[in-house]
């Protein structure tokens, strides 16, 4: 799906470093076992992840999640009406860094940063996306069309 929404972008380059192993069905990709391949991979890149407001939130019931919040910078994608704080608040307060940030748009931690991005605040996230598939619901104009198409086409979230 990430092919398809880029498809039209010739600036984007998506990576198939979480494709399945050749001629297997189905396989777990665990982001912090991801990062720790970049990281070999890319030794001297600075490597950032940038997700919703929302999945962050949900990080702790990630594999291995304090030992990711080390390996890498994270830019947050905010919604509409978020604050910071509520970041802070799925953070271990041993992670957190001993000097807070002037910027009232980032968390400094031990070994990484947190950056709030604000400019791109949205009410559609992939949570609502699957919710809206689940009751049957239109996703038409909330992804590109040839990912509503794919998702329609597999009966994806249903």
């Amino acid at each position: 799906m990430v092919a398809l929404a880029c498809a039209d972008h010739a600036g984007f380059h998506i990576s198939t470093a979480e494709a399945p192993p050749e001629g297997a069905a189905t396989h777990v990709f665990y982001t912090v076992d991801t990062v720790r391949r970049f990281h070999r991979e890319h030794p001297d890149d600075q490597l950032f992840f940038i997700l919703g407001a929302d999945q962050f939130l949900e990080i702790p019931t990630w594999k291995n999640y304090e030992a990711l919040l080390d390996s890498c910078d994270f830019i947050i994608a905010s919604r509409p009406g978020f604050r910071l704080d509520a970041l802070r608040l799925v953070i271990p307060p041993e992670r957190l860094g001993r000097t807070p940030s002037s910027d009232p748009n980032k968390i400094v931690l031990r070994k990484s940063v947190i950056h709030l991005l604000t400019t791109v605040a949205s009410h559609i996230s992939s949570t609502e996306i699957r919710h809206r598939l689940e009751r049957k619901q239109t996703i038409h104009g909330l992804v590109p069309a040839r990912v509503e198409e794919y998702i329609l086409e597999q009966a994806l979230y249903r």
